[in-house]
């Protein structure tokens, strides 16, 4: 009997090694995100660390006993001091100067804070009104300039100074007993022989003769003579344009400017026409007349384009203010 064989038919699938086209195209685009997954996850993470140190950084400086009571608007606020410096700091200088001219910034923040207290020296209550706390981010820089600076201030006599602050001076900064200034007797001139590098350094203005007289005539007339301007050999007189006489300080900023008889301060001629500082010169040219100005500021304490310059060159934030502050102490509250 003729067995019946039974054959099972198999199919073979032929087996390549290697990449196929859609294999190849996947990998490849995995290469080409793996930098940007890694950047995403890697910077969520440093953000998240940065967010970190920056949350433990204000709880530190919340834990001040001295605090500042802000009248806005919409009520006030309860502020411990040190972080009300950070954020007064964060509005006060730019961010890309160098730590210690931060950090220098930041004792004169708390110094101009700290001198709102005179008179009530039992009281560890300072009272302000600031709107425009809060409306800036404070970067990890601004905190960590002013936790390394904790308690630190400016004194003169035993008292807290209004610590003064300008961005550019016209080469050298202002005496305040040039400037008749009884409550800043530690403000003196101190080169600045480096600031002439700032973008602000110099700018030139210009007005037509009538908006200038326009001007002029609003601008709050000082009742000064010139005899008592010259009495002080230290105040320069000067003939500029056809019709003005500037009297300047040592430093080469304007005190006072004579026009027909009457006298307008420096300063009051930098806010009425806008000019970046009282550090100036006036031509008048047919129908033009132009200030060609030097320095951004009022020119008095330090300047912080020359503290940061003095940064880059390794000088500490105690070194830049006993330079522009040299008859005032550096101190320090627990």
């Amino acid at each position: 009997m003729k067995k019946l064989r039974v054959f099972q038919t198999v199919k073979s699938k032929r087996i390549v090694t290697g990449l196929s086209i859609r294999s190849l195209g996947t990998v490849l685009l995995l290469l080409f995100l793996i930098p940007y997954l890694f950047t995403f996850f890697f910077g969520n993470f440093q953000s998240s660390m940065e967010n970190i140190e920056k949350e433990c950084m204000k709880e530190q400086l919340s834990g001040s006993h001295v605090y500042v009571y802000n009248e806005t608007g919409v009520g006030t606020e309860r502020i411990p001091l040190e972080i009300y410096v950070a954020d007064k700091l964060s509005r006060s200088i730019d961010g890309d100067y160098e730590m210690e001219a931060l950090k220098a910034q930041a004792v004169l923040v708390r110094s101009g804070i700290l001198s709102r207290k005179k008179g009530q020296e039992g009281s560890r209550d300072i009272y302000l009104a600031d709107e425009d706390y809060g409306s800036g981010t404070v970067s990890e820089k601004f905190l960590q300039a002013t936790a390394q600076t904790g308690g630190i201030y400016l004194a003169y006599d035993g008292s807290p100074v209004n610590g003064a602050y300008f961005a550019v001076s016209n080469g050298a900064t202002r005496d305040g007993g040039e400037l008749k200034l009884l409550e800043y007797p530690y403000l003196k001139t101190v080169l600045c022989e480096k600031d002439f590098l700032s973008p602000d350094y110099a700018d030139r203005i210009s007005f037509y003769d009538q908006e200038f007289e326009r001007i002029w005539e609003e601008c709050i007339k000082d009742p000064v003579t010139e005899e008592e301007l010259l009495i002080d050999e230290r105040i320069r007189k000067e003939t500029e344009g056809a019709d003005t006489v500037l009297y300047r300080d040592r430093a080469g900023y304007v005190l006072y400017a004579k026009r027909e008889g009457e006298f307008v301060s420096g300063e009051q001629m930098r806010l009425a026409y806008m000019l970046p500082s009282a550090s100036f010169h006036i031509e008048e040219e047919e129908k033009i007349i132009s200030f060609s100005v030097r320095g951004r500021g009022h020119g008095m304490g330090m300047s912080q384009f020359a503290a940061n310059e003095m940064a880059k060159e390794g000088k500490n934030f105690t070194e830049i203010l006993n330079y522009f502050f040299e008859e005032a102490t550096i101190s320090k509250f627990e």
